[in-house]
């Protein structure tokens, strides 16, 4: 069994060989390949031999689109900041206010700034990987895209204090969510990986997520041609999980690593994919024991109950991660599957 069979099984309640095993490594693979994370984003040729480094590394049951919100800033007229150490961020937005938002013109995927080096990637991803590999394509939610635009700061004032305004600019760049998504998924993707941060305890309340960003997915996620999983960008989602079952062409939700598992699978239901809750951020300095130790404590937690994939928590695993914590994590998943067929 492959891992493309391996993760569409697991994601439809089917038998596995192993349970699938997940780690974010996109600015790992220019570790891997000594490449600057510059020319690493924006070379597509570049990105896709740091993936085939990190399976060649590894063996991870994924390969990952490029990880860089920063080419919609880009796109929208805003400024990078790079760094030699971790995954670019936005220097200045493309507009100063949600209003002067509204006039900037939608980009088009296939033309403006970097998007296009995004979707090359993809597709020379997907001529390698196609049915062997998931290709997992990442792009930020529609509820937390204008902070792309005007930054998050500005973009929470506004949904706090012009709710008018806020509306206003969510259904201007809708349009552009679903584009996106489905531009990536054309290119080769085979399911999206949506990272909501309006749906994060950590931004916004259960109440607000539920009356101003809830329909925005609901309105949107039916537009978008494939599967789709729901993520937390870095914070607490089980207080908004029993809101999330019957979101159209949703196989899953990534839960973070302050959230109960057990809890998780109960909000949810049985049928819904749980990923992830292992942290990004202990992964550097942690002993290959210790991530062996705290993953086989999450599968033993989330995987009797099925549809679960071990992973990592957050977005990218830091560079200074050891390669042999890595490896724990596949050996646990390993182990666990073997632990299982040894009782059956």
């Amino acid at each position: 069994m492959n891992s493309y069979q391996r993760v569409m099984n697991t994601l439809t309640g089917q038998p596995v060989d192993r349970l699938p095993v997940f780690a974010v490594l996109g600015a790992y693979g220019g570790k891997l390949t000594n490449t600057d994370l510059r020319t690493l984003f924006s070379d597509a040729y570049a990105y896709v031999a740091g993936q085939q480094a990190v399976q060649s590394a590894f063996g991870f049951d994924l390969v990952m689109t490029p990880f860089i919100y920063t080419a919609i800033s880009e796109a929208f007229g805003g400024e990078t900041a790079w760094s030699d150490s971790q995954v670019p961020n936005m220097k200045r937005p493309g507009a100063r206010s949600a209003a002067e938002a509204l006039s900037l013109p939608l980009p088009d995927p296939h033309r403006v700034g970097r998007l296009p080096v995004v979707l090359e990637a993809t597709r020379q991803l997907a001529d390698i990987y196609k049915e062997q590999v998931p290709i997992i394509g990442v792009l930020p939610g529609p509820g937390i895209m204008p902070s792309l635009i005007i930054g998050m700061e500005h973009w929470i004032e506004t949904v706090l204090f012009d709710q008018e305004l806020a509306q206003k600019l969510l259904d201007h760049t809708a349009p552009f969510f679903v584009s996106w998504a489905n531009a990536l998924l054309a290119a080769g993707a085979d399911c999206l990986v949506i990272t909501e941060g309006m749906a994060s305890a950590e931004i916004a309340p259960r109440t607000l997520f539920a009356e101003r960003f809830l329909p925005l997915l609901k309105s949107t996620f039916p537009q978008i041609n494939g599967p789709k999983v729901l993520h937390h960008t870095g914070g607490r989602i089980n207080h908004n999980l029993d809101l999330l079952p019957g979101l159209d062409g949703l196989v899953g939700v990534a839960v973070g690593s302050k959230d109960d598992l057990a809890e998780a699978r109960r909000l949810i239901g049985p049928d819904l994919n749980l990923i992830g809750n292992l942290d990004n951020l202990t992964m550097p300095a942690a002993s290959a024991a210790d991530v062996y130790e705290m993953s086989m404590a999450r599968l033993r937690t989330a995987a009797p109950s099925g549809h679960y994939i071990l992973a990592n928590a957050g977005a990218d695993i830091p560079l200074a991660t050891p390669p042999e914590n890595l490896r724990a994590m596949l050996a646990a998943g390993v182990a666990y599957s073997a632990e299982i067929e040894s009782h059956l």
